[in-house]
């Protein structure tokens, strides 16, 4: 029995007895003595990301190695689960360094565990049925954590709930798209599905694609479903936006595409949804970046930059399905990846700088925090140069290779077609987001704090700690890819539709 393997899948059941041993430990425990039930949650994280290591470093049999009927071994599991787990892990010891022990942690620490629980699963399931309640089980927390202030501050409800009433809605309606391929196939399960709905009307099929895309658009704020995202993001603590950036959405956009391929090319053409995602990123990508702009407030200008971070993911699946071609599917993910890493980093430095401001977040509150603060502002220097697309960041070979990926089309005996508004696109936005980047980042770093406000003498041991490995690894990602691309290369081939040449 290989219990290395066995470990890295019953993973997600772990990770959910940790979220009991951590409500037992936060509901015994009396005062500042509940702050250790971060280390407990990072515990669990960190053990769990190990794991995964282990198994990614010594490899595994794909064809034998099974645990369970509903989840099998695959690089793109192990992929999410080593982002998933190295974000929880981070994001906790971030939390015991900036949570009020005296507040509600008793739930705060489950309910994140519960959440980077279902998103690992999602990455091992082989059907569309546990993938769903998997996605689900990564965004129920999500709804209760970002209302986590909602005693100190009244719009952290009103987020929450927006969040949860639009999350509800594509819910149900990626639940009726997956319906739709059950009662037409008689099973979910991915390997059997292609076979099983060879006969599927046409129309059913693009109906389904349809109710899918919408449905799962909702949790990944894709344009025009993007509008709890905003307050969502700015509302809740800062590591659970950390993990909802880089983790949970993640994990919704791996059974997007997953779903995605697993509807038959003989009924509904491959290239046709590629089209439509493609435009839908293009779409994601502007009006993120256009929204992003206008934004005087930190976290405010990363969360409408999500969104159109997002936009580029969608930009290489989008290229991968149109054109057959497979660079753009593992570009996807590789992006994919290493903007949640990115991303995430993001986020924790923008909190760390307004615990230095004793609640700063205006740009006008930040002037000079990062030089005050160096390791915090080199790390979110690395981090938004990496989202920028410099050399030696991680962000840099994501987005070459959604350019080379965009590239592949403009061989063909048109001398114009959608590859280059692909890439007209892809490089516009890109220079688009130089116009908040840079500004963002010449008043942390550079500008003098007069005028601001007074800055704190110290950022918690904690926080620094949780930051610098993400700016470590944003760097070693940068200079050696194949790091991820050895996951990311095998792991895009399931989001291949049946059929490809």
């Amino acid at each position: 029995m290989d219990y290395l393997m066995m470990a890295a899948l019953v993973s997600p059941m772990i990770l959910a007895i940790g979220g009991i041993v951590c409500f037992a430990f936060a509901f015994i425990m009396k005062g500042r003595n509940r702050a250790w039930t971060g280390t407990i949650s990072a515990t669990f994280f960190t053990v769990t990301f190990i794991t995964f290591l282990a198994l990614a470093i010594r490899g595994f049999d794909a064809a034998s190695d099974s645990v369970y009927a509903v989840l099998t071994p695959n690089n793109l599991g192990l992929l999410i689960a080593l982002l998933s787990s190295g974000l929880g892990s981070v994001a906790s010891i971030y939390s015991q360094g900036s949570l009020d022990p005296e507040g509600p942690v008793t739930h705060f620490y489950p309910l994140m565990l519960f959440a980077i629980a279902g998103t690992i699963a999602i990455g091992f399931a082989n059907d569309l049925f546990t993938m769903f309640v998997m996605v689900e089980l990564s965004a129920l927390p999500s709804y209760a954590l970002v209302a986590y202030y909602h005693n100190k501050r009244k719009a952290a409800t009103v987020a929450s709930i927006k969040y949860f009433v639009q999350g509800i809605a594509g819910t149900l309606t990626a639940l009726f798209g997956i319906s739709l391929m059950y009662v037409s196939a008689g099973t979910l399960k991915v390997s059997e599905l292609q076979t099983a709905l060879f006969i599927c009307p046409n129309y059913l099929c693009a109906l389904s694609a349809i109710l899918i895309i919408s449905g799962y658009g909702v949790k990944i704020a894709l344009v025009p479903l993007h509008t709890w995202l905003p307050d969502a993001y700015y509302f809740a603590p800062t590591g659970v936006t950390a993990i909802m950036a880089g983790a949970t959405k993640a994990g919704a956009a791996v059974a997007l595409f997953r779903a995605v391929a697993a509807l038959p090319i003989t009924s509904i053409n491959a290239a046709q949804i590629g089209l439509v995602i493609s435009i839908l990123a293009i779409l994601t990508m502007t009006f993120g970046n256009f929204l992003a702009l206008g934004q005087k407030d930190l976290r405010r200008m990363l969360s409408y930059s999500s969104i159109a971070q997002m936009g580029y993911v969608l930009l290489g699946f989008g290229v991968g399905l149109q054109y057959s071609v497979e660079l753009g599917l593992m570009a996807g993910l590789f992006y994919l990846a290493v903007y949640g890493i990115m991303k995430g980093g993001a986020f924790l430095c923008a909190g760390a700088f307004s615990k230095a401001t004793n609640g700063g977040n205006k740009f006008d509150e930040l002037k000079g925090v990062g030089a005050r603060h160096p390791v915090v502002g080199v790390s979110f220097a690395l981090f938004i140069l990496g989202l920028i697309g410099i050399p030696a960041t991680a962000g840099f070979p994501g987005k070459l290779m959604l350019f080379q990926a965009g590239l592949a089309p403009l061989y063909s005996n048109s001398w114009l077609n959608w590859g280059t508004v692909l890439i007209v696109a892809l490089a516009l936005n890109s220079a688009l987001s130089l116009g908040y980047y840079v500004p963002a980042l010449n008043i942390i770093l550079f500008k003098s704090e007069h005028g601001g406000i007074v800055h704190s003498s110290k950022i918690p041991t904690g926080i620094i700690i949780a930051i610098v490995p993400l700016a470590i690894t944003t760097v070693i990602l940068g200079l050696y890819p194949q790091l991820a691309l050895n996951l990311a290369d095998p792991g895009s081939v399931l989001f291949r539709p049946g059929g490809w040449p």
